[in-house]
């Protein structure tokens, strides 16, 4: 056998991989070893060049699967044939072996490109094959692995969109390995590589386009190097002029390729625009240099106005907003630093403008920071199954169809049975403390990560109570409310009162029997201290499921949260802090959408 480096050289030949020396040993040292492989990286950064490059120079036959949502565990485990088990019945013949078993009997290797947009159901097959080296197949019986048998999968950051956090069972029979962006230079020779004709200058500018893309403030996700690729394309046949063809080729090749930020204000035709003219504000350097790197800070940073991030009291806010007035804040410390003091900042403010731009500061730095806490959201799928319909995309449930047709002349629609996988609609009622123990930063995290679960998750609708002596509604459910305005309400809101958590409770219910669907969940966040009214366990009771989320102090109430929380049907949480919040909620909902706790 080849040592490792002389394997590293091979597969970069063979496949045409530039750079990429220690991702690579690492890959070929756990796939040598028999160890199942998670790669891990953002799109665009060659996750499955690399896999399929380490697979291939095994030598065994490959059986690639790619993630999708609706995949379905028959697909991967394997299905009956329906011609056969007509005639013949469910005999081992008439059943047609998926990749996973072929790969298994094989001995080969189990390619999944995007494990983490499976649904759990059929992610959690792999479990047995990669821990006992068996799965049980329904009718054929035990299928085993011969010797050989690898899984290598693929995956993108949980913070994506439309991906799902894999189990602790699974993740633990993985080796991972992270892969990023390539350096620049590393980028320039993959362009030039593909693109021999391109001109060094237009392959400069193009590369740094896309790197940039991936360090400003409004892109949430920003291109990879296939962006890069297309803009060198499109740029020489859209105009002769370098500028200009740069500037429509990116406006092309990079939006479909960037996720912007949900608070951003710019869109995403203006970043481009901007991102351009930084671009073209650089000289080209000579071919062989290295470029400046758009994530490093340029000389002039610090005089053009902007803070350079550090730890800032109230007193440091007004001269900071003074300076940048007028222009936008990059620094998400500094950022949330304002949130959190907003509620007594305003009050420091004598110019409206400057009260204006601190408001619209804190507003962004909480959404951002509601977002980061967040990370990857996806709700649980279930199936539903019906009869077939023309035109329908819904896939056949092969082994209840045949039940049924067995024995019939004549087979009608009806008698095919068909699945979805949808996600549970849930209806929410977040019911918020407003009392003396919260302040309007504490309030505003809360509320935020309730709506932006809602806007990721699509199918999760949510009413908001805040309360101290009496209950507000501030969003009722199927009311479209603006998220800047419903942070910008909480955030400046002062905690006052007394806490009456009973009559919060009753509002959170009536308005609750609004909701379309029967899925129904209270969610209340408290420290459990109720000052005034009766004792909230009665409320308690009304839920299908309640779950109470208690915000440590030193005079909170964890017997009365646990007793409205078993009242209720659910859960309690404790949270030593609101950075626990968004995580918590969404938790709740994975819970709820998954079936965890019974219906009441």
């Amino acid at each position: 056998m080849m040592n490792l480096a002389s394997e590293v050289a091979e597969v970069q030949k063979t496949h045409g991989i530039v750079g990429r020396v220690t991702e690579l040993e690492k890959a070929l040292a756990s796939v040598r070893s028999r160890k199942h492989l998670m790669i891990e990286g953002p799109v665009g950064v060659g996750k499955t060049v690399l896999a399929t490059a380490v697979a291939a120079h095994l030598g065994v036959k490959v059986y690639r699967v790619d993630g999708d949502e609706r995949y379905t565990e028959q697909k991967l485990s394997g299905w009956f044939d329906p011609p056969i088990v007509m005639q013949k019945g469910y005999i081992r013949d008439a059943f047609v072996p998926g990749p996973l078993t072929e790969a298994m009997q094989s001995g080969g290797v189990l390619f999944i490109n995007e494990l983490n947009r499976m649904p759990e159901g059929v992610q959690n097959i792999l479990l047995p094959a990669m821990d006992e080296g068996m799965i049980e197949v329904p009718k054929v019986g035990t299928v085993r692995t011969e010797p050989g048998f690898v899984i290598i999968a693929t995956q993108n950051p949980r913070e994506f969109v439309a991906t799902t956090a894999l189990s602790e069972a699974l993740s633990d029979r993985f080796e991972l390995l992270l892969i990023d962006y390539q350096p620049e230079a590393e980028e320039i020779e993959i362009v030039s590589r593909k693109l021999p004709d391109a001109g060094h200058e237009l392959v400069f500018r193009c590369v740094w386009i896309a790197r940039r893309t991936r360090s400003h403030p409004n892109v949430r996700r920003g291109a990879s190097i296939r962006a890069a690729i297309s803009m060198v394309e499109l740029a020489g046949t859209l105009s002769d002029d370098l500028i200009e063809g740069v500037r429509k080729a990116a406006q092309m090749a990079v939006p479909t390729r960037i996720e912007m930020r949900e608070e951003s204000n710019a869109t995403v035709s203006e970043v481009i625009d901007e991102i351009v003219n930084e671009c073209f504000s650089l000289p080209a350097p000579p071919k062989g240099a290295s470029p400046p790197s758009p994530r490093e800070p340029r000389e002039g940073d610090r005089k053009s106005g902007h803070p350079v991030q550090k730890a800032a009291g109230i007193s440091d806010f007004v001269p900071i907003l003074e300076q940048m007035n007028g222009g936008e804040l990059d620094y998400d410390d500094l950022g949330w630093s304002i949130a959190r003091n907003y509620s007594h900042l305003r009050y420091s403010l004598d110019s409206p403008v400057l009260a204006e731009l601190a408001r619209r500061i804190a507003i962004r730095a909480t959404i951002r920071r509601v977002l980061q806490l967040l990370g990857p959201v996806s709700l649980p799928t279930h199936v539903e199954r019906g009869s077939f319909s023309p035109g329908s995309d819904a896939e056949i449930d092969i082994d209840e169809t045949l039940e049924r047709i067995m024995g019939h002349e004549r087979i009608e629609p009806e008698d095919i049975v068909v699945e979805n996988r949808v996600p549970r609609e849930l209806s929410v009622a977040l019911i918020l403390d407003a009392s003396l123990s919260m302040t309007g930063d504490k309030l505003a995290m809360a509320s935020a990560a309730i709506a932006v679960l809602a806007y990721r998750l699509k199918t999760v609708d949510y009413l908001l109570v805040t309360f101290n002596d009496r209950p507000t509604t501030v969003k009722r459910l199927a009311e479209s409310k603006n998220l800047d305005d419903l942070v910008s309400d909480l955030l400046s809101s002062n905690a006052i009162g007394y806490t009456n958590i009973d009559l919060a409770l009753r509002k959170g219910t009536e308005e609750l029997h609004r909701a379309r669907t029967k899925n129904r969940v209270g969610i209340l966040i408290t420290d459990g201290n109720f000052t005034v009214g009766e004792d909230p366990r009665e409320a308690a009771s009304a839920y299908r499921r309640l779950f109470v989320v208690m915000t440590e102090s030193h005079d909170c109430k964890p017997v009365e949260c646990e007793a409205m929380a078993s009242n209720g049907g659910g859960q309690m949480f404790t949270v030593s802090s609101f950075d626990e919040i968004p995580r918590v909620l969404y938790r709740v909902l994975r819970m709820v959408s998954q079936g965890a706790l019974a219906q009441r």
